[in-house]
């Protein structure tokens, strides 16, 4: 095996190998958050809901890359905003605070900063899954055509709204 490992065919069915497994866990994360929130709105098994969360993203793939899009945007900006935010400070505070007798505050103002940039990493995804389930709970509600008796009062006149902008674009 050792020979066969320094061969350019092996390294390079390696490389494909190891992205081809690096593609299918992502594939694989995506329609399993697409099933889980498919399977709080519908209340369908697992497997029911990851191909009706699929068929759905499919049917609306241009808004839900416009969405995601925007979304990474927001999270990068919030991240990094989150982390300049920690940084600038602890820097601050380092620098004005008598009792510390630091005298460059720059390095600890960083980890800190590199600290505060990953805690908001983790809750912007929360924000970020719930805005996706939100989404995806709007996609439903327009796929069903607004059908249904469970609709709370306040929103009937969103559905009327929509029914009269959907009539509209039929005739022209």
């Amino acid at each position: 095996m050792g020979a066969a490992e320094k061969t350019p065919v092996v390294k390079v069915m390696l490389i494909l190998t190891g992205w081809l497994l690096w593609l299918m866990e992502h594939c694989v994360k995506f329609i399993s958050k697409l099933a889980y929130i498919q399977v709080a709105l519908t209340s369908d098994n697992f497997c029911t809901a990851a191909w009706n969360g699929f068929t759905l993203m499919l049917k609306n793939v241009a808004r839900y890359g416009f969405g995601n899009a925007i979304g990474c945007i927001f999270m990068t900006f919030g991240c990094i905003t989150i982390g300049a935010l920690t940084g600038a400070g602890a820097y601050f505070f380092i620098g004005n605070y008598p009792k510390l007798e630091v005298t460059q505050p720059i390095p600890p103002a960083i980890v800190c900063g590199i600290f505060g940039t990953l805690i908001g990493m983790c809750f912007i995804s929360i924000f970020t899954y719930a805005s996706e389930a939100i989404f995806q709970s709007y996609l439903l509600d327009e796929e069903l055509r607004f059908a249904g008796n469970n609709r709370p009062a306040d929103m009937q006149e969103f559905a009327d709204i929509y029914k009269q902008r959907r009539e509209c674009c039929k005739c022209c």
